[in-house]
């Protein structure tokens, strides 16, 4: 249960305000109805940088069967009310492997990428430091389920790296709903660095995010759902 995948295929984000603001935030990730998993992230921005860890782990049953541990942070500097990252860092403890990979970015361009252990090449690997306009998944994780005014929910499109890939993900316009809510359907889409059997597989995922209000008068993320290889997968706010 790879965290980069839950977040890959459901991120999402939104404009937001330069002020000084932390996060904690809890998901649970569920597969089908039963929870399998945890994603615990913790944030701090003061208007001029920000810095974001996660934690991801495999809980329930899950916990029991499937070995998995994902420890990632990222970091950079807002301007002007935009995020831009500078670097980002993970470990993954995959069923007793241990992986890490470290990337640094300069005006939403890849500047490094390295891989621990080295990865090998494959044809249709692509060149990180031709890229530009991406961002790292775990950045667009917190943009997306810190709160931001209404008007910033939905309506986004933005292209997300994380290493050897670039994919796009793409929400439409906000509907309101009952109680405050704002709903918003989207897709993740593949487009680089792929292998022709993934692209083939799954070049799209459909997706729906919904947003609840907030006691000062915001909205947040509050449930994400999406299709996985595991099944119908939701995201949701504890």
């Amino acid at each position: 249960m790879p965290l980069r995948l839950i977040a890959v295929a459901l991120l999402a984000l939104t404009p937001l305000v330069a002020q000084a603001e932390d996060v904690d935030a809890r998901f649970d990730v569920s597969f089908r109805g039963v929870v399998g998993g945890q994603i615990a992230l913790s944030a701090r921005d003061d208007g001029g940088s920000y810095v974001v860890t996660a934690q991801g782990r495999p809980t329930g049953i899950a916990g029991a069967l499937v070995k998995y541990q994902y420890d990632g942070t990222a970091r950079g500097t807002v301007r002007g009310g935009r995020h831009a990252v500078t670097r980002y860092e993970e470990r993954e403890l995959d069923d007793g492997t241990l992986t890490g990979a470290t990337m640094t970015f300069d005006g939403g361009r890849p500047t490094n990428v390295t891989f621990d252990p080295p990865r090998p090449a494959e044809p249709w690997d692509i060149e990180p430091t031709a890229q530009s306009g991406v961002i790292d998944t775990l950045s667009a994780l917190y943009l997306m389920v810190r709160p931001t005014d209404a008007a910033g929910a939905c309506d986004q499109r933005y292209d997300l790296f994380d290493g050897r890939h670039i994919s796009r993900l793409t929400l439409g316009a906000a509907q309101t709903g009952d109680g405050g809510t704002i709903r918003c359907s989207g897709e993740y889409r593949r487009l680089k660095g792929y292998s022709p059997e993934e692209m083939a597989k799954r070049p799209r995922v459909p997706m729906t995010v919904i947003y609840g209000p907030t006691p000062d008068g915001r909205v947040q993320v509050q449930e994400i759902r999406a299709t996985s290889r595991l099944g119908d997968a939701v995201l949701r706010r504890k």
